[in-house]
């Protein structure tokens, strides 16, 4: 996108606040974890600091819940809906992590606790993506079948280029207030 997308608007309000309203609309209490973005209209959310690269440990660590769902700011149609069933899922797992498409969904999946250890381990390697430590942990994968009465794989739309932030804009007009 050639800026920092958390504060790239779409139909009127940045990335970073569309996330953070979604959250609280699946009951959760945001914590943005990366650097502060006093332009990005969310001054009212908790913040932690990412240095280490490894926001899943820095959001466990600091939410003081046993579940945090990770959604992230460049994922603006994934619902309210989804972030709730995908906590509730994570009462009996590890995590709870949706595949679309064939593509594991990490940045808008849940996490307790119980990834701590395994976490701290796959950094410790040095390998890989953080993600790498999924199969260290009782990981709960959603499919598309399980994903299509939240909307499918288009939820998923990662808003990397102008176009797709202009087709996250028709697909959001087209579904109304």
């Amino acid at each position: 996108m050639g800026c920092d997308k958390a504060l790239v608007r779409l139909c009127g309000r940045t990335l970073l606040e569309r996330a953070v309203q979604v959250v609280r609309q699946a009951g959760g209490v945001p914590l943005i974890v990366g650097a502060r973005r006093p332009a990005a209209g969310v001054e009212d959310a908790r913040w932690e600091d990412e240095s280490d690269g490894a926001g899943e440990r820095a959001g466990l660590t600091s939410c003081g819940t046993r579940v945090a769902v990770a959604l992230a700011c460049d994922l603006p149609l994934v619902p309210a809906a989804l972030l709730r069933f995908i906590a509730a899922e994570a009462n009996g797992h590890d995590a709870v992590v949706p595949r679309a498409a064939g593509e594991m969904q990490v940045l808008a999946a849940a996490y307790t606790v119980g990834c701590l250890p395994a976490i701290t381990l796959h950094l410790a390697s040095g390998s890989g993506s953080i993600h790498g430590f999924l199969g260290a942990v009782d990981c709960r994968i959603l499919e598309d079948d399980e994903l299509r009465r939240f909307g499918g794989e288009e939820m998923f739309l990662n808003v990397n280029t102008p176009d797709d932030l202009a087709r996250a804009g028709s697909i959001l007009a087209a579904q109304g207030p």
